[in-house]
């Protein structure tokens, strides 16, 4: 399993300052076969300047473990934002 990317990243209009909340379409590999599916997700800046990122519940559809999946799209989303690449 391996997340090949995120398409179609809109932002969301927000009123907090602190919170930014998108939408996308992910792309991965699971078992050698392409999928994708939407996620929502938000990064919340705490006081320290440290980004906490959280994830709406995936698909049911998914044939596959959710938590590797949701460790690898917070890590792949953590190195988009901190490279600048999020709306």
């Amino acid at each position: 399993m391996r997340i090949l990317g995120l398409r179609a990243i809109s932002k969301e209009e927000s009123y907090i300052y602190y919170i930014d909340r998108y939408k996308a379409t992910v792309i991965m590999e699971v078992l050698n076969q392409q999928v994708s599916f939407q996620v929502n997700f938000s990064i919340e800046i705490n006081p320290l300047g440290m980004k906490n990122i959280d994830l709406e519940p995936l698909p049911k559809t998914l044939d596959y473990p959710v938590l590797p999946i949701t460790k690898s799209l917070k890590q792949y989303i953590t190195e988009l934002s901190n490279e600048g690449k999020l709306p």
